[in-house]
This record gives structure tokens, C-alpha cells and sequence, in this order.
């Protein structure tokens, strides 16, 4: 799970600076759609098709991550339910239809499961695309003749790579690196979009190195213009991008604020469970949320969500209490 420093929950609060660091990767997506607008038509222009295929390519990542990236709270509290709802569904746990139920019994449909995917994943999308982008900029780039193009796919390729393979990882504080490679590393892996965002500023550099070379060989093709301003979106685009997670930015206010609503719904469901059931559930349903790359609560935070909602629709306040301070025995699996 992503660590992520807390943020006012009052937007008004907050600098331009901290409003835009909590919209990344959405500002990231729209960046990169004006770069690769101009990239497709400095190739068409050009007459370098491949190169337009790769502008013409890149726009789905770029409209992934201006659409679903950094979903605001209610949505967030949309997916997050759909997910748990997904979940006792396969562990055949009945949901009650009734009042207050209404998030974790709403009917999804084939497109609000696709939505629900591209929301889980912009970043991987994004550079997905990049990878098979960048190969087309490398062939043009090898096919034309032109060794800066080339390298260019090659380090969106090699970006696009990195952000897809490199896990994020939380730093251990208990046993933080010493050597300074591990330091560095330790940081890349705290976000590895940083390593993508790093690989695709070089590319900026041989964009600029191309689109120089051309306007030197033949100035009267405006076509440089448009790789000039390819990398000045490119280059805001990658700052965007290097500062945003691959789970998304938190914000622990909002995200505690949603797991008190969905802990609403889901004590009704436990309650509605047999007895036995019900402590085992509730051990099971935060052990799922918490294991969620979006939700950045630890599993006792939610457990002890739960266990208030439980006493608080009248379950016996001793039990509870004692469950909570690891008094009572574990309680049997759910199957």
C-alpha cells in the first residue's frame, strides 16, 4: 500500500501546488494528450507514418489517465464497494436488501466493470501503451534513418517497462538501507513512476536534439514545431508523472471518511449473519479492504471500524470489547 502524507480535506485549504500534487496523474494525461497530438502531426506532416502511429497510439494512455486517474471521494467509495461486494459474493455471503445497503446491493453492468478496471489501473495503461508505442518510434526512427528517434522509443520503451515491472514499495523504517545504491533504490521503489517519468524526460532531450536536427536540414517543413511542442507537454507531463503513485494519490481524511460509510453497510451485513459467523467476517472484510491498493488503513484500523459499528446496532458491548483486545479465542474461517 501506498504511503502518502495526509491532505486537508477542506480543497479550499489547500495551494495550487498541493491541489495539483493530488490530481497527478490526471493533470499527467492530459499533459501527454496535447504532446502526442502535436507528435502525430509533426509524422504526418513529415510523411513519417510510424511515427504519427505512435502520437496516434499514445492518446489511450493519455485519455486513461485524464479520465480515471485520481478519482474523486464518492467514486472511490463506489469502487471500493463494488469490490467487497464482489467479494462476499464469492465467499456466498448473502447481502440484505434494505435501507442502507444501497452501495453494496447496487447492480453494476458490463461497462461499470470495465470503468471499474481502468480505474484500478490508469498508470499500468498508460505506460502499456507507451511500451508498444515506443517500439513504433523506434522502428520509424531506424527505418528513416533518424538515431535520435530512435533512441527516444527506445527510453519510452525502457520507461514504459519500469513502471509496469517495478512493484511499489513502502520503505521499511526498521530497516532502512545504508549503502547509497540502496537508498536510491529504496526511493525509486517508493514510486516507481519516478523511474518512468526519469526515462521519458531523456526522451524529451532526444525530441528536442531531433526537432533541432530538422529544422537545421530543412527548416521550410514546419514539422519540428510540433516535436517542440511535443517535449514542453511531455516534459509537465512527466513531472506529473514522477510525483504520482501507481495506487493513486491518498488523502487519509477522505479515505477514513469513506471506510466509515462502507463500514456502515457492511455491519449491517454481518449482523445479518449467524452468530458464529460474524466474528470471523468481520477479521475477513478488513483483512480484504485493507489489502486494497487504494485504502491506506491497516487491517486493525478497519476491524476496529467495524466492531464499533457492531456495538453501535446494539451487539453485546462486553463481547465486543473483549474481541477487540485479543481476549476472546480467534474465530473460525470462512471457507
Amino acid at each position: 500500500m501506498a504511503d502518502c502524507p495526509p491532505i486537508n480535506p477542506d480543497a479550499s485549504d489547500d495551494t495550487p501546488f498541493e491541489a495539483l500534487a493530488g490530481k497527478s496523474l490526471k493533470a499527467a494525461g492530459y499533459a501527454y494528450l496535447v504532446g502526442d497530438a502535436a507528435l502525430f502531426a509533426s509524422g504526418l506532416m513529415a510523411g513519417r507514418m510510424k511515427e504519427a502511429a505512435s502520437g496516434l497510439l499514445y492518446t489511450v494512455g493519455g485519455l486513461t489517465c485524464a479520465k480515471y486517474g485520481n478519482p474523486d471521494s464518492e467514486k472511490q467509495l463506489q469502487l471500493l464497494s463494488g469490490r467487497l461486494r464482489d467479494y462476499l459474493h464469492k465467499q456466498h455471503i448473502e447481502i440484505p436488501k434494505m435501507p442502507g445497503t444501497e452501495l453494496l446491493t447496487r447492480q453494476d453492468g458490463i461497462i461499470d466493470h470495465i470503468e471499474s478496471f481502468l480505474y484500478k489501473y490508469p498508470s499500468q495503461i498508460l505506460n502499456a501503451t507507451y511500451v508498444v508505442g515506443g517500439v513504433q518510434l523506434m522502428r520509424s526512427g531506424l527505418q528513416a534513418k533518424k538515431p535520435w528517434d530512435a533512441a527516444s522509443g527506445a527510453l519510452v520503451t525502457a520507461g514504459g517497462l519500469a513502471g509496469l515491472l517495478v512493484s511499489e514499495k513502502k520503505p521499511d523504517p526498521d530497516h532502512p538501507p545504508t549503502s547509497a545504491l540502496g537508498k536510491a533504490w529504496s526511493w525509486l521503489q517508493e514510486k516507481p513512476l519516478r523511474i518512468s517519468g526519469g526515462m521519458y524526460a531523456l526522451n524529451n532531450v532526444t525530441l528536442i536534439l531531433s526537432a533541432l536536427n530538422e529544422r537545421k536540414t530543412n527548416p521550410a517543413q514546419k514539422s519540428y514545431l510540433f516535436k517542440f511542442l511535443t517535449a514542453a507537454s511531455y516534459i509537465f507531463g512527466n513531472v506529473m508523472l514522477s510525483m504520482s503513485s501507481k495506487d493513486g494519490q491518498c488523502n487519509d481524511a477522505e479515505d477514513k471518511k469513506n471506510m466509515e460509510k462502507l463500514a456502515d453497510e457492511a455491519a449491517l451485513v454481518i449482523a445479518a449473519q449467524a452468530p458464529p459467523l460474524q466474528k470471523a467476517l468481520i477479521d475477513h472484510i478488513a483483512g480484504f479492504l485493507a489489502a486494497q491498493p487504494d485504502v491506506h488503513l491497516k487491517a486493525e484500523e478497519i476491524g476496529e471500524i467495524l466492531y464499533r459499528k457492531m456495538h453501535s446496532l446494539g451487539a453485546p458491548q462486553q463481547n465486543w470489547q473483549q474481541r477487540l483486545s485479543g481476549q476472546l479465542p480467534a474465530s473460525p474461517s470462512l471457507s
